[in-house]
Order: C-alpha cells, then sequence, then structure tokens
C-alpha cells in the first residue's frame, strides 16, 4: 500500500470517496489507474470496475453523480475480490502467470458485450488500452 492511500479492498463510505477524489481533475479511467486515490487498479482492471459501476471511462469527475460515486465505490473492491479468487484458483503457486480472459470487457473489443450484446469498443490512447460498452457505459468523448 502506498502511504496514505487506500488499497481498492478497503470499503469506502460515499464521503470517503468524494474527500479522496476531491484533489484530482480529469477522466474517470485515469484518476483510477494512478494509484494515488485508491492503490491496486491498474488498466485492466479500471475498465471492469468501470464496466461494473456503468461508468463511461472517458467521464470527467466532476461530471459524476452521487449515484455514479455509489456505484463505483461499491465496484472496486467487488470486483478485485471476484478476480483474486477466480487468479487464486487457476494460477495456483504460478503466481506470477497473467490470467485475463474471464474479464468481461477489457481486451474484448468487437465481442458482444455479456450484458447487452452491443459490440465492445476499444480504444488505444497512450499506449493504454480502454476498452467498454457504449450501451452499458454511455457517454461521448467530448462534454462529457
Amino acid at each position: 500500500m502506498v502511504q496514505g492511500v487506500p488499497d481498492v479492498l478497503q470499503e469506502l463510505s460515499l464521503a470517503e470517496l468524494k474527500e479522496r477524489l476531491r484533489p484530482f481533475r480529469g477522466e474517470i479511467k485515469g484518476i483510477l489507474t494512478r494509484g494515488q486515490m485508491v492503490a491496486g487498479i491498474g488498466n485492466a482492471y479500471a475498465d471492469e470496475i468501470l464496466f461494473d459501476a456503468e461508468i463511461y471511462p472517458f467521464k470527467k469527475k466532476k461530471a459524476l453523480s452521487d449515484a455514479d460515486l455509489d456505484r463505483l465505490r461499491a465496484s472496486m473492491p467487488e470486483v478485485i475480490r471476484k478476480a483474486t479468487e477466480v487468479v487464486r484458483e487457476r494460477t495456483g503457486d504460478r503466481i506470477h502467470q497473467k490470467i485475463r480472459d474471464f474479464l468481461r470487457v477489457h481486451r474484448r473489443g468487437g465481442e458482444p458485450c455479456p450484458v447487452c450484446g452491443t459490440r465492445i469498443t476499444e480504444v488505444t490512447a497512450n499506449r493504454r488500452i480502454t476498452s467498454y460498452c457504449r450501451t452499458c457505459q454511455p457517454g461521448m468523448l467530448i462534454g462529457n
């Protein structure tokens, strides 16, 4: 854990999440992956958390409603707990093996969304892939 930064598995209240987000600007996915708001969320799991929370990854922090934040707050530890269970079960002692085939949206561009069937969109910017469902995570690149 980074000094003073809660781990992703730590349950945060809505007020705590708002306070953690307060110093940050920009898009929510970028904020999640910096490791300064909450530790332990990489690129792939940011996609999964935002999909679970039904939040557009390019949505600006200032545009997030309390309902968005409450879903985000609940999704962060839940998605990581579920992923940890799958990875532990499937890797055993091979702890350095990356298993990602169970992820619902990350790196699944062009495949049907597991919830609605819309094709998963994949955007690459600065060598980082962002995968999301335009139906389950509505938003626009400009003005959100």
